[in-house]
């Protein structure tokens, strides 16, 4: 109930913040000058996160520590079929060992599948003389909560490693992958978790594809900002590892959470911990092809990280934590802030359009405008540290700009839904392409 009021008291101050600033020159010249501070701070953002990503990918292979905690694996799985089993193979073929001894296993959840993906899963493993690393783990169809993080606490209870690790069932790494991601938590070790780079694996198969790939680097540079300027890094559920006892102490996975990667995160960061970022290390992943899968997927994310925003948020700025970690939370939230405002506007501005008085549609615009120079520098920032230059910079960077846009109307849609819709309990599956098979390559 508090968040529902909460999700109401956002959007009723939206508008009214609106209403002054388009009928208020002062109100309106203050509202951009906010904005236009706040992409000043995205800039420079941009520019230390740029810094982190590039000295990650210079960085050699193997310029770490040789401490090999166990880490668990985690696959949650529900009818993936068409790719569980390629990540399987790639899974059984890391070099993560010390002294010639494995050094992880593999748990598959197989979360009431109907495909047969528990066996596809199992029959993967079948090249190995020894599959002992792998475990396929049945959750009963219709078990409750129906959330990833649900699936996670079900399984994490009878592992016993150091670090539990979470992988998406459509993910493809490369068989240094635990050992990169261990190297890089070892080089940031007051970090009790570490999140690792996603990109997706079919960026080439259109214009859509490509602005996923876009938005990824751009969530990495602003994800490495942040921590270089002593801000709380976040979890991306796909490729996301975690010190076991710490997870253990901030509650464990939530199972009601849609977004258990974020609930994870700001519980974290409330607790004081900060999370560390792999950007050498990547996890591919199958971007969405099709605009009427993307909208749902996007709701949930606002919809999740608005509700751990609400519901972790109040305590994270009660604790005793750097002053440094609480403006970067506030300014993080801001990026929610934008958008309920300038549908506001825009919905003001035209609701005032029969009045008197002259419209002053500078603010919306300002607040668009903000956004995606905003996004825009992200991008540049995330692509240029991975090698873009010259005209190929810009236009793709214009394009993750224009994409990001999106996120100005997901993101008021979800502050309705959660005011005035029933509660979301139930985690909806992501639809698949599949990856080639087996056979072809």
């Amino acid at each position: 109930m508090a968040t529902r009021l909460l999700a109401a008291a956002i959007l009723v101050a939206s508008a009214l913040i609106a209403w002054l600033a388009i009928t208020s020159s002062l109100a309106a010249r203050l509202l951009e000058a906010i904005v236009g501070l706040s992409v000043v701070y995205v800039g420079y953002l941009a520019f230390r996160g740029a810094q982190v990503i590039r000295a990650a990918l210079e960085r050699p292979a193997d310029a770490a520590s040789t401490h090999r905690p166990f880490v668990n694996v985690v696959v949650p799985a529900r009818d993936e079929a068409s790719v569980i089993g390629d990540l399987i193979e790639d899974l059984g073929h890391q070099s993560y060992a010390a002294k010639g001894e494995r050094r992880y296993d593999v748990t598959v959840v197989d979360d009431g599948s109907t495909d047969g993906t528990g066996q596809v899963a199992t029959d993967a493993a079948g090249y190995a003389s020894d599959a002992s690393w792998l475990r396929v783990m049945i959750r009963p169809a219709g078990s409750t909560p129906a959330t990833k993080g649900a699936a996670l606490a079900w399984a994490t209870a009878g592992l016993t490693g150091d670090v539990l690790a979470a992988l998406d069932a459509d993910a493809r790494v490369a068989p240094d992958f635990l050992t990169r991601v261990m190297n890089a938590w070892a080089l940031q070790p007051d970090a009790v978790a570490i999140q690792a780079s996603r990109l997706p694996t079919n960026a080439d198969a259109g214009w859509l594809q490509r602005a996923q790939a876009d938005e990824q680097l751009m969530d990495l540079a602003s994800q490495c900002g942040r921590w270089a300027t002593d801000g709380s890094a976040e979890l991306r559920g796909n490729g996301m590892f975690v010190r076991r006892e710490v997870l253990d102490r901030v509650g464990g996975w939530n199972g009601s959470a849609i977004t258990e990667d974020l609930d994870l995160s700001t519980r974290l960061a409330a607790a004081g911990e900060r999370i560390g970022l792999a950007p050498e290390a990547q996890v591919g992943e199958e971007a969405i092809e099709h605009l009427a899968d993307l909208w749902p997927q996007r709701l949930r994310w606002a919809e999740g990280s608005l509700r751990r925003l609400m519901e972790h948020g109040p305590r994270l700025l009660g604790a005793r934590l750097p002053l440094k970690r609480k403006f970067d939370f506030l300014a993080f939230t801001g990026e929610f802030v934008i958008p309920p405002l300038f549908v506001a506007g825009v919905v003001t501005g035209l609701l005032s359009m029969p009045l008197p008085a002259a419209t002053d549609w500078t603010v919306p615009v300002a607040l668009f405008v903000g956004y995606g120079l905003g996004s825009f520098l992200l991008a540049t920032a995330g692509l240029a540290a991975h090698g873009r230059r010259g005209p190929t910079l810009l236009i793709e960077s214009t394009r993750g700009a224009i994409f990001l846009s999106h996120w100005l109307v997901v993101v008021p849609v979800a502050l309705l839904r959660i005011t005035f819709g029933p509660p979301t309990v139930a985690f909806r599956k992501t639809p698949r392409v599949g990856h080639r098979s087996r056979s072809d390559r």
